[in-house]
Order: structure tokens, then sequence, then C-alpha cells
């Protein structure tokens, strides 16, 4: 006891009280956590952490679980990542991490969430990594190639030439070329593929030498900036190609009547140049024009927001970056972004950044649009210093 008074760890109130203990926390080892955490709140209405995801998790439940079963430089999983709250501590936590989902709002919704993260990791000056979204399958339309079209090419063009109501040529002039609309040509990319910039010529060709001078070019997904080749190649050729995505709907069980065929999205922007000498030269990105391809959206809300992305498509971004420094085949770096949230719903459509490059020359810039229904686009912008 007289020990213990020495060091200042007996407390006695007033005289003739019963002498207490002093205790330290950092000398306690604490209670070992039970299987019932119901210290962590769960998220309510009001909370600031809250993404509009029906399922997320609070922050605090997924740290203590990555505390507990991961080191610093450790890779964490979460293959079904919902709003990306698990990505999102890991970064904060010095994990690295990898995430998955089948959902494109789940993906887009994750994707602010590491932005914010990067942003609040970037003002308290702690270091942390870029990240990019890769789609390693076409889940949807291989079951369905696998369900009802039995695998067969020629039979996914049959369908989707029926529900765009064009006519299926039998003697084609090009294997290229697949059917007719209105006098034009109608050529439908493969189910597995990309239409890209040599299908984009070699269709134009083919449509050219066949003597036609409108094609529409169907396809599930386009190759980034095929809008400059396109234009290109009208100029070339005489020959209009119409990118038009093909919508998902056609793949619905019993579905007969056909669903809208939208052309893709369009995405303009330019460089914006600020000081004179180019030492001292900064650089940004303006938008100037954006059309939602509406490619998602049902058909009895089409032509309301037809006329809406008409009048002002912007108000159809939901988040958009800048890469001022791109390569192909590399990952997209968010060297400057913004985006609407739940409180904020302002968009600033020329960006911030304030680029200066090391010396003069050509570089590529790219703008990465996301829109409000969570489709990507994305061109490439040259800049000369």
């Amino acid at each position: 006891m007289q020990s213990l008074i020495d060091r200042g760890l007996v407390v006695q109130t007033r005289p003739g009280t019963v002498p207490m203990r002093k205790s330290y926390l950092s000398d306690s080892k604490g209670v070992q956590v039970g299987t019932w955490w119901d210290d962590i709140s769960m998220i309510r209405g009001w909370s600031h952490e809250k993404t509009g995801f029906a399922t997320q998790k609070p922050s605090a439940l997924l740290e203590r679980i990555i505390r507990a079963t991961s080191e610093p430089g450790d890779l964490v999983g979460d293959f079904f990542c919902g709003s990306g709250v698990t990505g999102t501590v890991a970064e904060h936590l010095g994990r690295r991490w990898i995430m998955a989902d089948l959902g494109r709002f789940a993906i887009h919704t994750s994707r602010k969430s590491l932005i914010e993260a990067q942003r609040e990791l970037h003002a308290s000056e702690k270091s942390y990594r870029a990240f990019d979204i890769y789609n390693l399958g076409r889940y949807e339309r291989q079951w369905w190639q696998k369900a009802s079209l039995k695998g067969a090419d020629e039979e996914h063009r049959r369908v989707v030439l029926e529900f765009f109501q064009a006519e299926m040529l039998q003697n084609v002039p090009s294997p290229l070329i697949h059917g007719r609309k209105n006098g034009a040509f109608c050529h439908v990319a493969s189910i597995d593929s990309m239409f890209s910039r040599q299908d984009a010529s070699a269709v134009a060709r083919a449509a050219a030498a066949a003597g036609g001078r409108e094609c529409y070019c169907l396809a599930w997904e386009f190759e980034m900036d095929l809008r400059l080749t396109v234009a290109a190649l009208e100029q070339e050729l005489v020959v209009k190609l119409k990118l038009v995505q093909i919508p998902r709907e056609i793949m619905e069980r019993n579905r007969k009547s056909p669903p809208p065929f939208l052309e893709m999205a369009v995405l303009e922007a330019e460089p914006v140049y600020r000081g004179k000498g180019k030492e001292d030269r900064l650089v940004d990105l303006k938008l100037t024009k954006f059309l939602p391809s509406l490619a998602e959206v049902p058909t009895k809300e089409l032509q309301a927001l037809k006329e809406r992305a008409v009048k002002s498509g912007f108000d159809f971004i939901d988040f958009w970056a800048v890469d001022f420094d791109w390569h192909p085949n590399k990952p997209f770096n968010h060297h400057w972004q913004d985006y609407r949230t739940r409180k904020d719903r302002s968009l600033k459509t020329v960006s911030e950044a304030g680029r200066q490059y090391a010396k003069p020359g050509k570089y590529t810039a790219c703008v990465k649009v996301v829109d409000v229904f969570g489709c990507d686009t994305s061109i490439t912008v040259e800049v000369k210093i």
C-alpha cells in the first residue's frame, strides 16, 4: 500500500473515507471485443457520411474490422463493395485494396467516396494512391448470348436489327454491312466487342465502296474519342456514321416492342490558357458541350428528358475529372475533379487545377464525365505549351 501511495496511485477524497486506487487507461489491457458490437452506431439520416446507398455500413465498423485483421500495406478485398466504405477506410489506414461490384450506381458512389478520401488525405499532407476502374466482364450479355442466342453472333445481329426495325441484308456488299434502314446501311458490332476507331474506319470505307452515304453503327460499347475519328472520316469519304448504342432492354425475356435506340453521348472540351510566357503558362480544361445518350432512361420519361438535355446538357453531369498528362494503357489520374453532392448540386464547368507543365511541347489531357445515370464518357484534348 505504501508503494502505491508513494507512486501517487492511491486517492483518498477526505480523511476517514476508504482509499481508492487510481488506474490509467494506458496501463490497462482493456476488455476483449465480444461478438455483439453495439458501441458502433448505425448510419442515421442526418449522418455526415451518409451516401444514400441502401446497404452502406458505418466507417467505424470497417475500421475495426480492417485494424483487427490486417497490417499497413496489406491487401484488403471487398467483392460486394456497395458504397465503397471498405476501400475508403483502407486508404485512410494505409492498406492496399481491391473492390468489385456489379451495380453501376455502386461503382459511381464508390468512386466519389474514394476521391473525397484523397482530398482529405491531400489536405492533411498525407500520401494516397491513384486508382482506376476496370470492367472485367460483360456478364449480362454473356448470359443472354448463351441462353437466348445459342452463342451465335449472326443471331445476335438478326435480333438487334429486328428491334432496330431495319432490314437484314442477304446479299451483302461487304461482311461489315449487315442491314439497311431508311436508305442507310447498318453495321452491328459483335456482342463481345467494343466498336473502335479501326472499326469505324473499316465500316466507313465499306459503306463508301458500296455507294452508301450514311451508315448506322450499332454497338454495346464505343471507344473513347470515337467522334473525332467519325468527323474526320465524314470529311474524307463523305460517309456519315451514326453511332447508336444497343439498348439493354432487348435482352429482356419476352420483349416484343422495340426500345428506343439512341446515339452515344456527345462530349466536347477545350484548353484554357493563363499566363503570357511558356514558362509560367497555366492550363485548365473547359467543358463546352455535353449531351447524354439517355440510353438508360425509361421510355415513358425519354421525351421530357430529351428536351431538357438539348437545352442544358450540363445538368446531367454528376461528376467530371481531368488527367492533364494522359497516356494510353495507363490508369486515369484524377489531377482535378468536381462533382455534385446531396447538399451542393452546383458543378464547375472549368477546372481550377492551374496545371503547369515542366517544358514546352504537346500534351494529351483526358476528360472523363459520369452522368446522373452512371454512364462514363471520355475524350482527349490536345494541350500545346
